[in-house]
């Protein structure tokens, strides 16, 4: 008798660019794990009937892109310390009839920045963006104690508004929080780009007189004007594209508890 698949998809807007069902597939292959992982491409209209007829067809486990994290924070029926405080969903469990909302975003970043030999602890970390996709991982920086971060936006009042957010958890753990005034002359030990500058549309927001050793920018699969500047400084960089193979990891050892090996993922992408 055929094992029956476990059930799971991505959902986002658009989506037929994404290569999660290819990780996926090859981590369950790992541990001859029967799955079936599909692409749906649903409008943030149509996310909530999607969500609950995606439940009632037996899907055990959803991964949630862009534009939908914010929204599936607010239709889950629970959420994670880590979801909670990111206002943000990935990773969706689907259990006793219940949405259980997770994000692995900030340990998708995490771990690939330590995979590279970049620590966090007491370092200068500068976050460029003050969107979602830089609130999704604060939760993770910050609890890596870095001595400070640095925040700054385009709009700079959604730089101050974040900080605001995340004082009390930054106090917490005993990191500084500042606002990048263009006056500043930091070295700062890692410079994160969470901002859409990196998909080429519009202007590059980042100040112009950035130093860094370290320039990650979250976005992968091509030059961005991020990374073309840190190559210009001889700084040493890397997209996200190891963000989003640990991000993957991190949301299959939710699921299935097996912790996948990632090495070889990166040759198969």
């Amino acid at each position: 008798m055929t094992k029956l698949n476990k059930k799971f998809a991505v959902l986002g807007h658009p989506i037929s660019h994404s290569l999660s069902p290819k990780i996926h597939q090859y981590f369950a292959s790992q541990f001859g794990i029967n799955l079936d992982y599909q692409r749906i491409d649903v409008e943030s209209t149509n996310f909530k009937k999607t969500l609950s007829d995606l439940k009632q067809e037996g899907y055990e486990g959803l991964n949630i892109t862009l534009p939908l994290k914010n929204l599936a924070y607010e239709i889950c029926d629970e959420l994670s310390l880590r979801a909670e405080q990111a206002k943000s969903v990935n990773t969706i469990s689907i259990k006793n009839d219940k949405l259980l909302g997770d994000t692995t975003d900030g340990l998708g970043l995490i771990t690939d920045l330590l995979i590279k030999n970049i620590s966090l602890a007491n370092k200068k970390i500068l976050v460029i963006g003050a969107g979602g996709a830089s609130n999704g991982v604060m939760f993770d920086l910050i609890s890596q104690h870095p001595q400070a971060i640095f925040l700054t936006n385009r709009t700079i009042t959604k730089s101050h508004d974040m900080a605001e957010y995340w004082a009390s958890l930054a106090k917490d753990n005993d990191v500084l929080l500042n606002i990048l005034s263009l006056k500043e002359d930091i070295t700062f030990d890692l410079i994160i780009n969470a901002t859409s500058s990196s998909l080429g549309n519009g202007s590059v927001i980042f100040p112009e007189n950035l130093k860094g050793y370290f320039w990650y920018d979250m976005m992968y699969g091509k030059q961005t004007p991020f990374l073309l500047k840190a190559e210009q400084n001889k700084a040493k960089f890397s997209d996200g594209l190891g963000m989003l193979v640990e991000q993957a990891a991190a949301a299959f050892n939710i699921w299935h508890h097996q912790k996948p090996d990632t090495k070889s993922i990166y040759e198969i992408l």
